[in-house]
């Protein structure tokens, strides 16, 4: 019976992490809530700093992992090491039912730690890449793709390091921008980039 037990923990277990990863849940990992990159948001946008919705990345402390006891993710990868150790200790160790238990338990939880850390670890770690690039953003060249309409969104290509970053955007000032047109990003504001046809220089002589 407890075979059959095991069994069921390590196919349920296993079916709702790989579930979890192709719908691009797994990121579903332990912390205090707060990342070092994260960003804060303001009612501003534009070159005046007029508007609403703008993000700007701020600083912070270092984000520490607890485990993340009540996370469906975290629980469905501590079945399925329970129902896997407990296979491998009743049938490659040779133990009984009940001393089985005794192995898979512990193991399990080491291992369910050690996993939800390494998820942590990893998405953190994209989080960070994901915020160098948006402050690699502000002042960058780019191309409108799609026509800006006055006061509206269209689309641009900005060129980060060599890649092309393509995002929603509209004019800083709220003009219009036909296709083809060369502008500098100015800044995100969640993810529509603000950009302007003047130059960096020429936005600073303009606000002096």
């Amino acid at each position: 019976m407890l075979t059959v037990a095991y069994i069921a923990l390590s196919v349920l277990g296993c079916g709702y992490v790989l579930v979890s990863a192709f719908l691009g849940h797994a990121g579903d990992s332990g912390g205090d809530g707060h990342d070092g990159s994260a960003a804060s948001s303001h009612s501003d946008y534009g070159v005046e700093g007029t508007g609403h919705g703008a993000t700007h990345a701020s600083s912070g402390g270092a984000a520490a992992f607890h485990f993340p006891f009540f996370s469906p993710l975290a629980l469905a990868t501590l079945g399925a090491a329970i129902g896997a150790w407990g296979l491998i200790a009743q049938f490659g160790f040779r133990l009984p039912g009940d001393e089985s238990l005794l192995v898979a338990v512990p193991a399990a939880l080491v291992t369910a730690y050690l996993v939800s850390w390494a998820s942590w670890r990893l998405v953190r770690g994209s989080r960070g890449t994901s915020a160098i690039r948006l402050a690699q953003l502000e002042g960058s060249p780019a191309e409108v793709t799609t026509p800006i309409p006055a006061g509206g969104v269209g689309e641009v290509a900005a060129l980060v390091d060599g890649q092309r970053f393509t995002a929603p955007a509209r004019e800083a000032e709220g003009g219009a921008l036909s296709r083809g047109a060369a502008v500098t990003v100015v800044r995100m504001v969640g993810n529509t980039l603000l950009v302007t046809t003047r130059r960096p220089a020429e936005r600073e002589t303009r606000h002096a």
